[in-house]
């Protein structure tokens, strides 16, 4: 399984244009600075002071879990369709801007797939600024901030999506904060806006059509908009007022629909597929008394990770980590059928698991058509 890493040698020059914050938040969605704790026998870890102990504990627990996005055949797919609609884009408000929308279930790894494509796109464009400055064709700017990123929390208005787009870029907003933005945007050289979990937004009232427009507005005054949501046909269609149904009409000329589905495992290739997903995070495992056969974990619970988590990959995550976690903390330093049995996960993939496990230890699920 290979890593959707930064593929860098060293620090290119261009990377020096943008912030240290920027280039310190693109180092920790590619994993760079995740250091491999290495492996140890029970005996050498019994053998260490309870200091070193946790501190081990803390460095495999770090290198298990900040993990940079792995590559599967959904995150090939919503990927490479992202770079080719940035690749084809360009600055300029003369050319309206079409707006790409993740859409996914809750757990899918959307937000994962957004900030590594925030980090692929501000190398891009330190890359185009450099060239830029070297045929004399740069603005000057108060700062490069090149894309900003953000991730909607709660209800938010016209208004506080301005405020909140200001404030990660460390610009002040007044009463008026699309002025304020307007002036960021500028002397910042923004190219991109990235709004992670749109569905926070009430898009059936007054602010649902006020967002609309706004993100029209940010398309419009020539930049590239990126947004990812859960359930974008309720966003997209809301009913209301013939106001908010004209503002819904209006995007949807403009949206480009990229799905991002779980994982299955239907064919044998979808089942190759998810057994190397698991086998990427088996190569990072550093527990003590694991057995040492390469393939040893993906090859017994392979498709058990499945039953359990229906191909949610951040369901997955929660499970191997939770029982790395219990592992270590029981003494075990491995991992088995009971730590995995006694391990709950979110609501959604726990229901009806008593009937997919009986199932699933008679042989009869997951259906794998050959």
């Amino acid at each position: 399984m290979t890593l959707l890493s930064s593929d860098r040698v060293g620090e290119a020059d261009h990377m020096l244009l943008l912030s240290e914050r920027d280039r310190a938040w693109i180092h920790k969605v590619f994993a760079d600075d995740v250091r491999d704790p290495g492996r140890v026998t029970k005996a050498q870890l019994a053998a260490m002071s309870p200091r070193g102990k946790e501190r081990f504990r803390i460095q495999r627990a770090n290198y298990l879990r900040m993990v940079p996005l792995l590559e599967t055949s959904v995150v090939n797919e919503v990927m490479g369709r992202l770079r080719l609609i940035a690749s084809s884009a360009i600055r300029s408000d003369m050319h309206q801007q079409d707006i790409p929308i993740v859409n996914g279930e809750p757990g899918v790894g959307k937000t994962m797939m957004l900030k590594t494509h925030a980090a692929q796109e501000m190398q891009r464009l330190a890359l185009h600024r450099s060239i830029a400055l070297e045929d004399g064709d740069a603005e000057p700017l108060a700062a490069f901030r090149p894309v900003v990123y953000v991730h909607l929390r709660g209800p938010m208005t016209r208004h506080d999506l301005i405020r909140l787009l200001c404030d990660e870029l460390g610009w002040p907003s007044d009463r008026n904060p699309q002025r304020a933005f307007e002036r960021a945007v500028t002397q910042c050289g923004v190219q991109l806006v990235i709004i992670d979990e749109i569905q926070h937004v009430n898009f059936d009232g007054k602010t649902g059509r006020d967002v609309h427009n706004i993100i029209r507005w940010m398309s419009n005054f020539g930049l590239r908009v990126l947004l990812a949501g859960t359930d974008i046909d309720w966003v997209l269609n809301a009913g209301g007022a013939p106001a908010i149904e004209v503002a819904a009409r209006n995007s949807r000329g403009r949206w480009i629909r990229v799905d991002v589905p779980k994982l299955e495992i239907r064919s044998p290739a979808q089942r190759d597929a998810w057994l190397d997903l698991v086998y990427s995070f088996e190569c990072r495992l550093r527990l003590a008394a694991m057995p040492l056969d390469d393939g040893w974990f993906t090859e017994t619970f392979g498709i058990y990770m499945w039953a359990r988590t229906q191909g949610y990959i951040n369901s997955l995550i929660l499970l191997i980590n939770l029982a790395a976690a219990t592992a270590m903390d029981s003494g075990v330093e491995t991992i088995d059928r009971a730590i995995l049995d006694g391990i709950e996960l979110e609501y959604e993939v726990e229901r009806q698991r008593p009937q997919r496990m009986a199932m699933f230890d008679a042989g009869t699920y997951p259906l794998i058509e050959d």
